[in-house]
């Protein structure tokens, strides 16, 4: 008993570590949806006013002003145009619905807003005739009416939002709103962290099951990077960290790179008595490689990058310890059960006219790349982590197309001395009617048909005038974007500029979509970052373990051609430069370098590129294919895009780095030795004569 104790000890240190992790995660874990996860400062379970951005700030600053804690649109679609006779009916039905919902303080529609009732007749509107400021809660062909709901909360805002989405399913309308956008994340943020790894341990089981022709050696290899990431989150979660977009694929990643250590340890049992001993160093600077890949994330400031860096590169050193330890115990154990080798594939070295022919056109796609990828546009939105079948894009889309709305800001209007008076009307509609000319800007809202010192006085006891009126100095124009508005922020910050500096008015600009910007530009600074880091710190590594410039030069190759034509690809695709794509550069780096490394550590003690290849070409082919076959079932189920464009450009790197890697690096390879055996020959020719 002792002896199979013993013989088994890391198996068992192991289970026990798993039941302690498990209970860790099931007691502490926690998960953030929140967009702020991805701006410099922010700091995970804190609050917003936390974050030292401009853009946080004035939010922050607008909301503890106008007393606001969340508007939710929603957008109702009528079965009748609502200028027909009656049609307004079903909506008066909806209106007040909405207004005897818990937590919900107002509601604005066409219904109540100031001025409209001079445009409602025999319970329809008139559509044609009523003024701009109206168009923006019906829409042109009158099929469509938003609501802005305002709900007051004490607590988390999204429970509430799930709750009057669910009370209102019922209903024709799509519900919009941040909180909309967090929980439609927190939903497949569950998904990823169980249905996808759940998906994908039976896709890399099959294909590993084929390569090794062992059942109980693919299960292992499965099992190992899993008992990783749960020992991962484990220690994540009870040092306090929270789940988010990025962190909740930790578990995915882990899987399908940790999967390829005890893949290649089980290949080498074949080759060697020792496998520990003959794989064990290329193992580790696989590991190494991988994990600097995901660990030069630590040079971005966005907290969320950094913390997927580090949990990916510390579940990696897990897995690492564990194929040296358990897999040791296991798989070897698993070797002497197995009737047959591993497949083979039908791996060989196809020659250097293939390799030339192949680098050929590498080469060419790379100089023209610069073309390609100038095409290539930096941003996300809330949309864009949403497929489009998901409601939150449909709602979005009927924005854009029926409202001509995409997004809105906010202008927070503030009187330098005094209060607001009845000539100020006068220059807030010169302000409305000069940014409506801007093709940015659909409208801008504000009631402008009654006197402002009234508009001042009735907000004391109307909540609908409370969105509008902070106080007597302080007031707010919501400023509708056109899709090209959207997309250009600082030209509407500009022209907003303009317009207001010839008025004696203090000012400043708020909004969600400010928010978003500030993400999308340490995005892009964030992937250069990242990018140089990876590229530089695999170089050295490569460098100080084959000792050798040329060489280190050679190995790296395969993954900078695949990194450049990674931009290619995304471009193609027509694929913005935003939170999933920036991953995936440094990913693919991470990753792909492995196979250079094993193609080069077996090379340098064969000095036979048709062995090399030979040897280490099948675990290389099947592993790639676990990492593409694992990341192409992003493809399936939820709604999550950011995950789709993920498994597209990681599963296209890997297949270019693997090809070049069995190709044109034997090749480069070689050549020296080539040049070296020719010279050598030319010697001993002109020796003889």
């Amino acid at each position: 008993m002792l002896n199979i104790i013993y013989k088994f000890k890391y198996t068992i240190i192991s289970i026990l570590l798993l039941i302690l992790s498990v209970i860790i995660i099931v007691n502490y874990a926690n998960i953030e949806t929140k967009i702020e996860v991805f701006l410099p400062g922010y700091k995970p379970g804190k609050p917003i006013t936390e974050i030292d951005n401009p853009a946080v700030k004035n939010l922050v600053k607008m909301s503890l002003k106008f007393g606001d804690k969340t508007n939710i649109s929603i957008i109702y679609k009528s079965d009748i145009p609502l200028n027909k006779p009656g049609s307004l009916a079903k909506l008066r039905l909806l209106q007040s619905k909405l207004e005897k919902m818990e937590n919900v303080r107002t509601v604005i529609s066409i219904l109540n807003y100031p001025g409209s009732e001079s445009y409602i007749f025999n319970d329809s509107i008139d559509i044609e005739n009523i003024p701009d400021y109206l168009k923006t809660f019906i829409s042109r062909d009158g099929h469509y009416a938003l609501f802005l709901a305002i709900v007051e909360v004490n607590g988390q805002v999204e429970p509430i939002v799930r709750r009057i989405t669910k009370d209102l399913k019922d209903e024709p309308v799509i519900v919009l709103s941040e909180a909309s956008v967090n929980n439609k994340l927190f939903d497949e943020l569950k998904r990823s962290m169980f249905f996808y790894p759940i998906v994908m341990f039976i896709v890399i089981l099959l294909i590993f099951t084929y390569q090794t022709q062992c059942i109980r050696a693919a299960i292992i290899s499965l099992f190992i990077p899993i008992l990783a990431s749960l020992y991962t989150y484990a220690l994540y979660f009870f040092f306090g960290g929270y789940v988010n977009v990025l962190t909740a694929m930790v578990p995915s990643f882990l899987i399908i790179i940790g999967s390829a250590y005890p893949l290649h340890f089980y290949n080498a049992t074949f080759r060697t008595e020792d496998a520990r001993k003959q794989i064990g160093t290329p193992i580790f600077f696989s590991m190494l490689t991988t994990a600097i890949g995901f660990i030069s994330f630590l040079f971005v400031k966005i907290p969320a990058f950094r913390e997927f860096g580090v949990l990916v590169s510390l579940g990696l050193l897990i897995d690492f310890i564990l194929t040296l330890t358990t897999v040791h115990e296991l798989l070897n154990l698993s070797k002497f059960k197995s009737k047959r080798p591993p497949k083979t594939f039908g791996i060989r070295y196809f020659g250097n006219h293939v390799a030339m022919f192949i680098l050929a056109i590498v080469i060419i796609a790379v100089a023209i790349s610069p073309f390609i990828i100038s095409k290539i546009k930096v941003g996300l939105t809330s949309t864009d982590y949403f497929s489009k079948k998901s409601d939150i894009v449909k709602g979005y889309e009927i924005l854009e197309k029926e409202f001509g709305i995409r997004d809105s800001i906010y202008i927070v209007l503030e009187k330098k001395a005094g209060v607001f008076l009845p000539g100020d009307n006068k220059i807030i509609d010169k302000i409305i009617n000069e940014l409506s000319k801007s093709e940015y800007i659909s409208s801008v809202d504000f009631p402008r048909n009654v006197p402002i010192t009234v508009l001042v006085l009735a907000s004391r006891t109307q909540p609908l005038l409370k969105h509008y009126i902070a106080d007597g100095k302080t007031i707010r124009l919501t400023v509708n974007l056109t899709t090209p508005g959207s997309e250009n922020l600082d030209k509407v910050s500009e022209i907003i500029n303009n317009c207001l500096k010839e008025y004696n008015y203090d000012f400043y600009l708020a909004g969600t979509p400010f928010v978003w910007k500030a993400v999308n530009d340490s995005i892009l600074l964030s992937q250069i970052q990242s990018l140089i880091a990876a590229l530089s710190i695999v170089f050295l590594t490569i460098l100080i373990v084959f000792r050798d410039f040329s060489e280190a030069l050679k190995l790296v190759s395969p993954v900078i051609f695949a990194t450049i034509l990674n931009f290619v690809y995304m471009a193609l695709f027509k694929m913005k430069l935003e939170i999933s794509t920036a991953l995936t550069s440094s990913i693919i780096i991470g990753l792909a370098i492995d196979y250079s490394i094993h193609i080069g550590h077996d090379y340098n003690k064969t000095k036979n590129i048709f062995t090399s290849v030979k040897n280490v070409g099948p675990a290389i082919i099947g592993n790639a294919l676990g990492i593409i076959g694992g990341f192409l079932t992003l493809l399936f189920g939820g709604e999550l895009a950011l995950f789709k464009r993920i498994a597209i450009l990681v599963s296209l790197g890997i297949a270019t780095a693997t090809v070049l890697t069995l190709t044109t690096l034997p090749f480069m390879l070689s050549f020296g030795n080539i040049r070296e055996k020719v010279k050598s020959l030319r010697k001993r020719k002109e020796v003889r004569k």
